[in-house]
């Protein structure tokens, strides 16, 4: 007996260690394969430039200076030549903007400052300094040991087929690998402006600085690596700007101080080189370059991910805000309005397509029937077969304060505002809230709001969102919000109110959380005080002996009390958000990041066509990245 349990245990761990042996083999073949492919796409893209170099070179050779001329025309030739050439190539310093003295983009002082490993080894191997361009420390790769080298110009092809070709690139000399390849450059690439043949008027002195204008491409590799080597060129060169790196390789992620830290050291290097109001393709190259080397830091939601650092269709980012403070600060200049594109909120008419919907003189019937209609379930039949007409009532200016009068049964039915929002947007979407909240967001959300200067408030209310309940043990009279509503209220801490101005004045995290709920003592139906009888934006409104121990919610509209369906706090909130949509009403504006953030990221409602703040953008990069 003993014995047969001996053996089976023996292969049920044999079996184990198999499948992890298996499973690491595939995972470090997937990861040197896929490397091994970048290596070659590189190496055969500047076999591609130097044949273009060539064929220019050749070009250029063919254009010989007529004979019999004297030296004073052969000086004016060479003069002209070197003027009005094939093709002029940017001699300007990528890092500090000072003049270059050969083709690198680089002057010398800044050449000997930012080096690069570019050392291939003799032996055609990869060591951990090149790997550690493909997989850095900290990122989503590997960091292998110094005693471990990975061949991968020869002996591959039996164990790699997909790989081409490896035999050519084995046959290079050291000379001929740091010529030919650029997987580790000395310095980072800029691209330059080429030129053609300008006339006698569009000539430029060889002195005046010309501005490079990239072609940015956020699926292009190589624009992408070029982004990655600039960045990382100008933190290397920077004061500060290792401390980044060295954050971000600790921490997988960056702090808003060091997000901030990393903004300003970029515009400034921006600003010196390109001036204060550098191009669109520029700042969107210095965009893509932090997404590449930071790729926590990437909105995977976003078309091109970097849009909450700079947007060039609306112009907003953390780079773009950066530069209009540098703007503002050095010389004043008007600027024309810009068209904000249209955000799909809550107010935002769409178009359903439901059967059995009642028209006409029957709709009027059903609408006059509902208002003595005791029957819950006639109340929904015909709530329901009412829905089209009740979008209509919403949507026109002039009716949509009547939708109450109009449907009195939303004042004493519960579960209404749930029916239409699932009429509205599907039975998945509206159980997105309740389905995910506690297994994908929760814990994220309150891991982000440690990281935020601390106040009193908001360690109340991280310390009520973590607290479990004990059947044993009663919960502390002082404790507050349950573990759900503590942390849906994390959010505002974590996305606050924006800043006040001349149309609106600064609004307080603690006001921004009574606009989004309130308590009130009372063991019955509560009544609302005249002084918030007329707010217009919904709100949550708790009733119970104590926060942690409420009986019942309703929502705040209009001076009315609508009951909530749901009895714990996670499912009220979610029926607030649903009370935007189902009477068309838009997001308080403190409470606007907030609302927004759910409706893109939780709910996935109009994602890439509601307007975002970059804060959500990037709040949403750290919560999805797992960072």
């Amino acid at each position: 007996m003993m014995s047969d349990s001996v053996v089976a245990f023996q292969k049920q761990l044999a079996s184990i260690l198999e499948a992890l042996v298996h499973n690491a083999v595939c995972e470090i073949t997937r990861l040197y394969e896929s490397s091994c492919v970048d290596l070659q796409s590189m190496l055969a893209q500047s076999e591609r430039e130097k044949a273009s170099l060539r064929v220019r070179l050749q070009q250029a050779e063919r254009r010989a200076p007529e004979p019999q001329r004297n030296e004073g025309q052969a000086e004016m030739v060479v003069k002209e030549e070197e003027c009005e050439g094939d093709v002029k190539m940017d001699t300007f310093c990528a890092v500090c903007g000072k003049a270059a003295e050969h083709e690198s983009p680089f002057c010398e002082a800044c050449r000997k400052t930012v080096q690069f490993s570019s050392q291939t080894p003799e032996n055609g191997c990869l060591s951990k300094d090149c790997l550690s361009l493909f997989f850095p420390k900290g990122g989503n790769g590997f960091d292998f040991p110094k005693s471990l080298y990975l061949n991968v110009f020869k002996g591959d092809t039996e164990e790699f087929p997909c790989l081409s070709e490896p035999e050519k690139v084995s046959h290079f000399s050291n000379e001929e690998a740091r010529a030919k390849s650029p997987v580790v450059p000395e310095t980072p690439v800029v691209p330059s402006v080429t030129r053609g043949h300008p006339s006698c008027g569009e000539r430029r002195s060889s002195g005046k600085r010309l501005r490079p204008s990239p072609e940015v491409d956020s699926t292009c590799d190589s624009t992408a690596a070029e982004a990655k080597e600039l960045v990382q060129a100008i933190l290397f060169r920077r004061p500060g700007g290792e401390r980044v790196m060295e954050e971000y390789r600790a921490k997988g992620t960056l702090t808003d101080t060091t997000r901030r830290h990393l903004i300003n050291i970029l515009v400034a290097h921006m600003t010196e080189t390109q001036g204060t109001t550098p191009p669109k393709n520029v700042r969107e190259l210095y965009a893509l370059g932090i997404i590449t080397l930071f790729p926590s830091l990437k909105d995977p939601f976003s078309e091109k991910g970097y849009e909450h650092f700079y947007d060039g269709q609306s112009g907003t980012g953390y780079l773009a805000w950066r530069l209009k403070t540098v703007q503002r600060k050095s010389v004043p200049r008007s600027r024309g309005p810009q068209k904000s594109p249209v955000s799909r909120g809550p107010d935002f008419e769409r178009q359903t397509h439901l059967s059995a919907q009642l028209q006409g003189e029957s709709c009027k019937q059903a609408v006059s029937d509902l208002a003595d209609c005791t029957d819950r379930d006639q109340v929904f039949l015909k709530m329901r077969e009412t829905f089209h007409y009740r979008r209509q009532l919403v949507h026109d200016p002039q009716k949509t304060s009547t939708v109450l009068a109009t449907f009195p049964r939303l004042l004493d039915t519960k579960g209404l505002v749930n029916q239409d929002f699932t009429l509205l947007f599907g039975l998945e979407t509206s159980c997105k809230l309740l389905e995910t909240w506690d297994s994908c967001f929760k814990a994220k959300v309150i891991k982000e709001a440690k990281s935020l200067t601390q106040s009193a408030e908001l360690c109340s209310l991280i310390r009520c969102a973590e607290y479990e309940p004990n059947e044993d043990k009663d919960p502390p009279e002082g404790l507050g919000w349950d573990s759900d509503m503590a942390s849906v209220l994390l959010l505002v801490h974590l996305l606050p109110p924006p800043p006040g101005g001349r149309k609106a004045a600064k609004i307080s995290v603690r006001e921004a959380l009574d606009r989004l709920v309130q308590f009130q003592k009372s063991s019955s139906r509560p009544e609302l005080p005249p002084s918030l009888a007329v707010q217009r934006q919904p709100y949550l409104l708790a009733v119970g002996r104590r926060r942690d121990q409420i009986h019942s919610f309703y929502i705040s509209l209009d001076g009315h009390l609508l009951p909530c369906q749901a009895s714990c706090s996670l499912g009220a909130f979610d029926e607030l958000f649903k009370t935007h949509f189902v009477f068309g009403l838009s997001y308080d504006e403190a409470l606007s990041s907030v609302y927004t953030f759910l409706q893109t990221t939780v709910y996935h409602i109009d994602v890439g066509s509601v307007k975002e703040s970059p804060r959500v953008k990037e709040l949403r990069a750290r919560v999805l990245n797992n960072c």
